[in-house]
């Protein structure tokens, strides 16, 4: 399947094991350290510099569920972010040293993480549905 997607995109024959090397060295999301759903982001597009396209210092581990979309393209898939390794590097350190206030004993984790996953679910879910699904705001 995925040799008919690479050839239609003019991709090399040695894109898919380059990806899965970097995915296999670079085993997390930059930005917010999942493990799963990991997407290889071009630093500088492939449509931009296609020599660059099997590049190691070209790619850098992005999860295909959010961080893909708002690291990587700044939320409009017809851009890029040409600092991604800064910001998504940043947003990593900010999130992992985070401070808590202690109210009402100490708070979860999930209740930040449920903030961003409102956030990201309002703003992008009409490009994440089918047509008939877009009627149906969550």
């Amino acid at each position: 399947m995925f040799s008919f997607i690479d050839k239609m995109y003019g991709r090399s024959s040695s894109w898919r094991s380059v990806r899965n090397e970097h995915i296999e060295n670079n085993p997390t999301c930059a930005a917010c350290g999942r493990r799963d759903g990991l997407e290889v982001h071009h630093i500088v597009p492939y449509h931009v510099d296609p020599s660059r396209e099997l590049d190691p210092t070209n790619l850098i581990t992005l999860c295909g569920k959010r961080c893909h979309f708002i690291f990587g393209h700044l939320m409009d898939w017809k851009s890029w972010n040409e600092n991604v390794v800064r910001d998504s590097t940043l947003y990593l350190l900010a999130k992992t040293n985070r401070p808590y206030r202690e109210v009402f004993g100490t708070p979860t984790k999930e209740w930040s993480n449920a903030i961003f996953n409102f956030v990201f679910d309002y703003f992008t879910w009409p490009f994440f549905c089918s047509g008939d699904e877009r009627n149906k705001r969550p």
